[in-house]
């Protein structure tokens, strides 16, 4: 393809947009299939691809999009029906798009639609035009019959005489001015075709009006028209005034048509920004939020009222500017969740189950970056609970429940935090069934795991390789994929969690930053090095006193509100330094929370909580453990941003004592 890159773009996005509208789209048609708008939606929306995809010859495309676009030009013309198989064959179309516009981004030649599919979509449209042939033979018969049925009246019947018809004539043109045209001439004529079984032709017809009117005084002639617009309709043939009406009709419908056209169009609040202007931005704006952040610490030194006004002033506006780019990378998270709905129908149908979706909070905006990074975990998460949670419709009528299963998808912000959740009501889980499986699987010991709360139990879900399914299918069950979802949530600094009660459901939670360019931190400092952690991570905060620590099975644990958590001193992981002292009067602990796993670090200093532009470490240094990047802090030094779950698993695979 030798595309323009400019103009390949331009479609990629515009009809992209149109593309993922379609999945909505479609999901809803399931569950209304007389929506004449949503009808018309799609149909506008194959024709818009089909129409760019043909400026740039990608005819593979205009192919498979020229038969959706009939298809729907079918529906919305009420000359089929929505049913399933339908709305399968349409979302197969879509698979086969999704791969063209993946080819075209990845400049690579078009495979052409598979000619099983292409021959589904050909047999609705042959299957129409079948019904229309018969119809127009039928009538065709039936008007045959009728025309020779009158034909063979006429001659015999005596309905009307010559003198009669030169009446009508007069009154129709005015007296005399009409030719010396008898209806038994005419009656004759008409027999006569028939009796030599060929009917009347145009150019005859054509003449036998010029012989009533005059020639080219016939019906719709631009004198008759000018007679209509002068209302002079006395003056005119019934049959011109007919045909001029039809026409005038036409026209006001026209008019109307696009009258409604220009009162639907809504002016363009949006304007399409390139996301690498947008990450220039905001680096720009995080550079200036670590100047923001060093101008504060300087106010506290500086006397000088106007100086202290002037740094308060930049504080507020660089506030408002950092929210203000940071709006304009938020998106909806309905262009997650919007391919949702196709997933439970599929996986229904596959498993055999009857469910429902539930979306809420389509609405909630969030970093494009994690819109993006949230897709495959969230499909792993609902794939997980059709199969495992939702049960067959004839347990869930034999335990008492509605037939049908609902899958809920939630989304709300509160405040910096992006709360997501996957609930079912299912079967739930049996926490004594997650240990058995770990004890078997030899992962825990079993003195461990009758130790074991059902939290942490249900959390060994996200263990590498451990699943409670017995059989292999190709929905779930091969022991991967809870542990891929822990640990990319973990990557975007987020937390995950699962509550469940046998017979009752499931309920698994997100929780994310709003954002991955800023990050909120608690500074803490070991020797003279300061670390950022980041505030998600942090569940409180207080002072402790060597004598309260215990050690259980090799591990330092305290008691914090009527729980034992394990503790670890922070220091010797990071600091390369042999003077350190475990000795003090009073140590900072910082209990820290990854999902519903709690735990406490010791650090010798908490300096406060400061926002941080994360930058990256380095092609070197990328691949260090316990370490997310790197920033700049308010007196200008260097601090790195600790990543909670891989220091964790560096430095606690002995639980060894420091």
């Amino acid at each position: 393809m030798n595309i323009d890159d400019e103009i390949k773009q331009d479609f990629l996005v515009e009809a992209g947009e149109l593309f993922d509208l379609l999945n909505d789209q479609l999901a809803e048609l399931n569950d209304n299939p007389q929506d004449e708008e949503l009808l018309n939606a799609i149909f506008r929306a194959f024709h818009t691809i089909k129409g760019g995809a043909g400026f740039l010859e990608l005819s593979a495309m205009v192919e498979v999009c020229h038969r959706a676009e009939d298809l729907f030009d079918l529906l919305r013309k009420d000359k089929i029906k929505v049913d399933s198989s339908l709305i399968d064959v349409i979302f197969q179309v879509l698979d086969v798009v999704g791969d063209m516009f993946e080819n075209i981004h990845d400049d690579e030649p078009l495979q052409d639609a598979d000619i099983s599919l292409l021959n589904k979509l050909d047999s609705y449209l042959l299957a129409d035009k079948s019904k229309q042939t018969a119809a127009a033979i039928k009538a065709d018969e039936f008007d045959s019959k009728d025309i020779n049925n009158e034909a063979n009246v006429m001659p015999e019947s005596d309905l009307i005489t010559d003198d009669d018809f030169d009446n009508l004539l007069d009154e129709l043109h005015g007296e005399g001015k009409h030719k010396n045209i008898s209806v038994n001439s005419l009656s004759n004529a008409i027999a006569t075709k028939d009796n030599d079984s060929d009917l009347i032709s145009d150019d005859e017809f054509e003449n036998l009006l010029d012989d009533i009117h005059g020639k080219n005084k016939g019906p719709g002639t631009s004198d008759s028209v000018k007679l209509v617009q002068d209302n002079n309709i006395e003056n005119l043939p019934v049959s011109a005034i007919v045909a001029e009406k039809k026409t005038s009709n036409k026209r006001k419908s026209l008019k109307k048509d696009n009258s409604k056209k220009k009162d639907s169009r809504k002016i363009e609040t949006s304007v399409r920004v390139d996301t690498e202007r947008l990450d220039d931005i905001m680096n720009l704006v995080g550079e200036l939020v670590l100047v923001r952040n060093r101008l504060s610490m300087l106010k506290q030194d500086m006397k000088q009222d106007h100086v202290s006004d002037a740094i308060t002033t930049l504080e507020l506006i660089t506030t408002d500017l950092q929210a203000s780019v940071m709006k304009t990378r938020m998106q909806p998270i309905k262009k997650v969740f919007g391919r949702f709905p196709r997933l439970i129908r599929e996986l229904a149908k596959k498993l055999k189950k009857d469910i429902i979706l539930d979306l809420l909070g389509e609405e909630t905006n969030l970093d494009k970056s994690l819109v993006e990074a949230l897709a495959d975990p969230l499909i792993h998460l609902v794939r997980n609970s059709a199969d495992h949670g939702i049960e067959s419709p004839e347990e869930r009528y034999a335990s008492g429940k509605a037939r049908q299963g609902t899958i809920t998808l939630s989304a709300k912000q509160e405040g910096d935090q992006i709360l997501l959740t996957v609930s079912d009501d299912g079967k739930g889980m049996n926490p004594d069934v997650f240990r058995n499986k770990a004890v078997e699987a030899g992962m825990i010991s079993e003195d461990a795991a009758n130790n074991m709360s059902d939290r942490d139990a249900f959390n060994l879900i996200f263990a590498p390789g451990f699943s409670t399914k017995s059989e292999v299918s190709d929905v779930s069950g091969r022991g991967v994929g809870m542990d891929v979802v822990k640990t990319r949530i973990n990557e975007l600094n987020g937390s995950i969690s699962i509550d469940s009660t046998p017979g009752e459901g499931s309920v698994i939670t997100i929780n994310l930053p709003l954002t991955l360019a800023i990050l909120p931190t608690l500074m803490i400092k070991l020797h003279t090095y300061q670390f950022a952690l980041p505030l998600n991570n942090v569940y409180e905060a207080f002072n402790m006193k060597p004598d309260k620590i215990n050690i259980v099975d090799n591990q330092e644990v305290i008691r914090v509100r009527g729980e034992t958590l394990p503790l670890f001193f922070l220091y010797p992981w990071l600091v390369n330094n042999k003077d350190f002292d475990r000795s003090k009067i009073e140590q900072k602990v910082i209990v820290v929370q990854m999902g519903s796993l709690r735990f406490c670090l010791v650090v010798d200093q908490i300096v406060g909580q400061e926002e941080v532009v994360i930058k990256p470490l380095g092609t070197m240094l990328n691949s260090t453990a316990g370490f997310t990047g790197a920033t700049i802090t308010g007196d200008g030094n260097i601090a790195l941003v600790l990543d909670m779950p891989s220091l964790m698993n560096k430095y606690t695979e002995n639980r060894a004592v420091y």
